[in-house]
């Protein structure tokens, strides 16, 4: 009961955190900025394409849920689809309201561990699932760079240490991800530094008790990790789902530009800038990259939107790709959750 309740104060904490930087968001890029306009434009918008913003959103959190299907049953744990749609809705919420990200994979695990799925086993998927998500991240870039090379040329002139700062990020993130999940070395060494310092500082009073299980975990990671090494095409697969995921995402400027009843600009234009713009947020440490996101569409996306209209489309693309999902997500949590305590009270 008290973990539950350290749990509950600090998912309030980053919640009312995210809710201040919305404000703070609001007070600087909406200063002048009136409801009756967002109305206009919510009367004359093609509401075929915001459905279609949405389904993308849907696809994304989906192709997450089939991302953890197929590791799942390679390690020889197999899960119905809903289960790994709540979890990777889990993963969507946490997500949104910890800095960097950082709250959605160990929520994860945390919930699969209730379900009675080893630690061991979720950490191995979750970790390949985030290693895949920024391979496929930067991949995208590249390919857009490639693809529309004057469109990021353009781009980086607006945000050139932002994307920076990004691409070293999410680079160096593949690098450290993959030492974790293959290094036979890095992982066992980290933890028993830990152990040892843990020791030493009276956290942990049965220092060789608690290594020793440890040593037993690391073996069966190091031996899933091997599975997934030997099953390449496991790799693949869930490259490809990933590249779909992040193209969903990187798709939806184009549909809020074409709801907006605009059609001059290439698709792929606006492609390649969304593409470049999620890598340059993705490592802000600020929940759900809050202000910085805003502040980056409406810094980018003005080569195509005019002055006029770029404001009413940035409140849009963000309350259909990042505040519709967020609420949703955090339903099917409490359901969760929910479901959890329940099974718990009962064992």
């Amino acid at each position: 009961m008290r973990n539950q309740e350290i749990k509950g104060k600090k998912q309030a904490i980053s919640i009312l955190f995210l809710i201040l930087i919305m404000v703070v968001t609001i007070f600087i890029y909406l200063r002048g900025y009136s409801v009756q306009q967002l109305l206009e434009t919510l009367n004359n918008i093609n509401y075929g394409f915001l459905t279609a913003g949405l389904a993308m959103m849907v696809l994304f959190v989906s192709c997450e849920a089939t991302n953890i299907h197929m590791i799942m049953r390679v390690l020889g744990q197999p899960l119905s689809y809903r289960r790994c749609l709540q979890y990777s809705s889990i993963g969507f919420y946490f997500s949104s309201i910890t800095p960097s990200a950082s709250g959605g994979q160990p929520m994860q695990i945390y919930y699969m561990k209730k379900d009675d799925i080893p630690i061991t086993l979720s950490s191995i998927t979750i970790f390949f699932i985030v290693f895949v998500y920024q391979i496929a991240m930067v991949f995208w870039g590249l390919l857009s760079v490639a693809l529309r090379y004057g469109t990021a040329v353009r781009f980086a002139s607006k945000l050139k240490y932002l994307l920076i700062y990004g691409s070293l990020v999410n680079v160096g993130a593949i690098l450290l991800l993959f030492s974790f999940m293959f290094s036979r070395n890095i992982i066992p060494k980290l933890l028993s530094l830990l152990v040892k310092a843990g020791g030493k500082l009276r956290i942990i009073k049965r220092t060789e008790e608690v290594k020793s299980k440890v040593d037993q975990s690391m073996a069966l990671y190091r031996e899933k990790a091997l599975v997934l090494k030997n099953h390449p095409i496991l790799f693949f697969k869930v490259f490809f789902v990933t590249m779909i995921q992040m193209a969903a995402l990187n798709l939806m400027p184009y549909l809020i530009y074409r709801s907006m009843g605009y059609h001059t600009s290439h698709l792929l234009d606006l492609f390649a800038c969304q593409s470049l713009l999620t890598i340059s947020v993705s490592a802000v440490p600020l929940p759900g990259a809050e202000g910085v996101n805003q502040g980056g569409f409406l810094r980018v996306f003005d080569l195509f939107f005019p002055q006029s209209a770029i404001t009413s489309a940035m409140l849009i693309n963000r309350t259909i790709s990042f505040y519709i999902p967020l609420v949703i997500s955090f339903f099917v949590y409490i359901f969760v959750h929910l479901r959890t305590m329940k099974l718990l009270r009962q064992r």
